[in-house]
Order: C-alpha cells, then structure tokens, then sequence
C-alpha cells in the first residue's frame, strides 16, 4: 500500500516513563552542549518525516532528537556533532537525495523509510549493507522490523519506528450475538454469511474505491499460496520467475473465493475510506480488512459496540502460513558514500539508537502497539495484546515496497476486476507479468 497511507498511532504520553528513561541516560541538559572537535557525523532525511519522533509537534520533536543526540555525544567523546537534515515532502523524498548526490552533499547516515530502502535506495546504491556491522546488538531489534530493512538476505537499515501490521477487525458483540467463533477460522466466516445476511448486516466491506488498497488482500493470499511471498516476489522482478506462475495465480483466486464465498462484498467497489469506517461504526458491516493505522479512527468512532482483531484466517489447502503486510516504516542507514574514517561512529550512532533506555526516549511518545525495539513500552489494551499475539509474529513487508509502482498499480486494478466479476485470477496475473516487460523493454527495469 502506499507509503502515506501508514499512519502511525500516536496517542497521549507518559511522562514518568520518559522522564525515567531521561534520568538514567543524565540527559536532562541544556541545549548546545560543548565538545572538542572531533567527528560530526551528518545524518539526511528526504523528508521532514525521516526524523526522530517525526509526529510530534514541531517543537517536541527537536526537544527529543536533540536529546538523544546530546545523550550520544556525552557518552562518545570522538564525535563532535550530529548534524540532522531532514525536510519537505515525503513525496519528494527521493528527487531531494538525488540532487544532495549529484551536488556531492555530505552524507553518512541517511534516515531511510522502509518504503525507499527496498526500493531506490538499495537499487540504486544509495545505502551499504550493514548485516555483520550489526550483529553484535541485532537482538535489540524486533525481527519483524528488521525485516522490512532486508533485501536479498542482507540488513541495510535499522528500524527506529513503531510497527504496524494488518489485521481484520469485526463487531464483537454482534459476532458473540450470532454465535461466531472468534478467532474464525475461514470456514467459520463463510458459514457465518448467512447469519449476518438475516441479520441484515454485510459480512466484510473494504475501501475498494480507494484502488491502492487492493493489493493490500493479494500480501495475504499470496503469502499463503507461495510460502515466501518476499522471495517469490524477487525472483519475478530477477526475471528468473513470473507473475504468471502459479503461486501467483492462487493468490488471486484465494480473493476471488472470498467474494464468491460471500464474505467479501462486491458493494466495495464503491466504498471509499470515510465509506467502509462509516458502514462499520453504524453496526451496518460486521468486519472489515486494514492495519493499525485505522486505530484511531475506531477508537474514536464507534461508539455503540465492542470492537476487536484477528488475524487474516488460514485458507484451506494453501502451503503456506499467514504473512500480514507490514513492518517498521522507518529506519537509519549508512551511506554508501559515508568517508571509510566516518564508518564507526556511524554505526555507533545505530547502537546508541537501539539502546532500549534511548529508544524509549523516542518510541514511548507514540504509545507504539509493537516497537522495532525491544524492552520500549507498548499499548496493553485488549485488541494490543491479541496483535502482538497473533499478527505482528507472522507480519511480512508490504510488497508494494518492492515493486515497481507500475506493478503496484496493475496489482491494484486486476484485484479491483476480480472483485468485481469482470476479470479472471488468470488474466489478473497476465495483466501484471505484461506491465512489467513493457517496463522492461522501456528500459525502466532494473532501475539505473
């Protein structure tokens, strides 16, 4: 999905956690904090996003980065200076470090969004892998987040971000009224249609006219069809595999069933976001299908029901295991154009921002549901508790970060006519492997 869509939870703060994590770090100090001259390591941002804490306010933004910096630089004598660059959009994140290259800027970290980092950055050579650099604090990270900054089997980020995950989050009281197992496995939901039809209720409604949230369902199925839907994925965009495989294929006709099932409405089609969170508040769909990122908008909506989470079900007779689209959305990398005298600081700089005492500083604010680093405080409520049980342990990366955006939007209209009734699972992967050698014989694959 695309990368704006991701919005992380943000909610109040805890004031003694971080003043805590403040006084056992000594960094409660005044701003400007001398040192000799040593080391300044330069860190770039392609947007203003690509910080620390980067949705707080302005101002408890810089109070939190400058924080940490000064808690870096009080406990490494041999670096001078931290010097943060990160601002504009996150929509021109990529022109902005191009031109920084071009222009010769220095740069030896870059704030990396999962999104980029799969994408331009590692094809493009922007950021070095760092895969032994980091074993020595490795098991700090949450697998899952360090996950999304993998690629071919090498670490070239390390998350400093919240997690999110996708999940399908249903009407608890109206399921414990109809008599629905809960978790449902798929058989339960499809046995439940007519329940929810007497009931005068939609069983699932998605944002369907929101067409980039389609290939959101095709992680899910796909997962399940494939067995590693990261691996599969490479080897089509390596040309040693296509899209029109058979992995590929069931992957699309695993939605299809849940539409010809009559779990998944057709109504969707012309759902938007505000639509399928509306429909769901007013007790009119039992469930829909989205990350953590619509929290929020639940808990400010719905007003008349409990609400709850589980995980996208198993399907029957596919080998693999559920994978959910997710990750953490931002990490911090080295540049491969980082001066060889500058390496180790860098990566003591990652260290130090692994520290659980550190992270805490600036993960905590977010009241994250799971965190890229371990031992910060996370959400306890009920809804929490079950993600971090059962979703965010079998959470997979948003493919969308490794295709190409073209085979993103194909991806996106194939599933919007397979729902629809007006394509086939066949000519869905067709339409796709097609995108992608007129792509190729562009000359726009693979990136230069």
């Amino acid at each position: 999905m695309p990368i704006q869509q991701r919005v992380t939870h943000r909610s109040k703060q805890h004031p003694a956690i971080l003043a805590t994590a403040l006084l056992s770090l000594s960094l409660i100090t005044t701003p400007g904090i001398g040192h000799a001259e040593g080391i300044t390591l330069k860190v770039f941002g392609g947007s203003a996003l690509d910080q620390l804490a980067p949705r707080q306010t302005p101002d408890e933004q810089k109070k939190i980065q400058q924080q940490v910096i000064d808690g870096f630089l009080k406990a490494n004598p041999d670096v001078s200076k931290v010097e943060w660059d990160a601002q504009g959009p996150q929509t021109d994140s990529i022109q902005r470090l191009m031109t920084a290259k071009l222009a010769s800027q220095e740069m030896d970290l870059i704030a990396c969004p999962a999104f980029y980092t799969n994408g331009a950055y590692v094809r493009r050579k922007l950021v070095m892998p760092i895969t032994d650099k980091i074993k020595p604090f490795q098991d700090r990270i949450d697998a899952a987040a360090l996950g999304a900054f993998t690629v071919s089997g090498q670490v070239y980020g390390v998350p400093i971000s919240t997690l999110s995950t996708s999940t399908i989050f249903y009407n608890v009281d109206l399921f414990q009224k109809l008599d629905i197992p809960v978790p449902p496995t798929y058989g339960d939901l499809k046995a439940a249609v007519p329940k929810f039809t007497d009931a005068g209720v939609i069983p699932l409604l998605h944002q369907g006219s929101n067409t980039v949230m389609w290939p959101m369902w095709f992680f899910e199925t796909f997962s399940q069809a494939s067995g590693d839907p990261v691996g599969k994925t490479q080897k089509n965009l390596e040309g040693t595999a296509k899209f029109t495989d058979a992995p590929d294929v069931e992957g699309f006709k695993l939605i299809k069933q849940w539409v010809d099932d009559g779990i998944l409405s057709k109504d969707s089609l012309s759902v938007d976001q505000d639509g399928m969170r509306a429909a769901f508040a007013a007790g009119k769909s039992a469930m829909y299908y989205g990350g953590t990122w619509e929290i929020p908008s639940l808990q400010s909506s719905v007003k008349d029901f409990k609400w709850g989470v589980f995980a996208f079900p198993k399907m029957d007779g596919t080998p693999g295991a559920p994978g959910h689209g997710g990750g953490a959305d931002n990490g911090i990398c080295v540049a491969s154009s980082i001066p060889p005298e500058k390496l180790d600081a860098a990566i003591k700089f990652i260290e130090y921002l692994t520290q659980p005492e550190v992270a805490t500083l600036y993960l905590a604010p977010e009241q994250p549901i799971a965190a890229s680093i371990k031992g910060v405080p996370q959400v306890d409520d009920a809804y929490a508790v079950e993600l971090r049980k059962e979703a965010f342990p079998s959470t997979i990366k948003f493919l969308d970060w490794i295709w190409p955006s073209e085979v993103a939007t194909a991806t996106a209209s194939a599933i919007a006519g397979i729902v629809g009734g007006t394509t086939t699972p066949e000519e869905a992967a067709a339409s796709i492997q097609t995108t992608f050698d007129d792509l190729k014989a562009q000359g726009n694959w693979p990136p230069k």
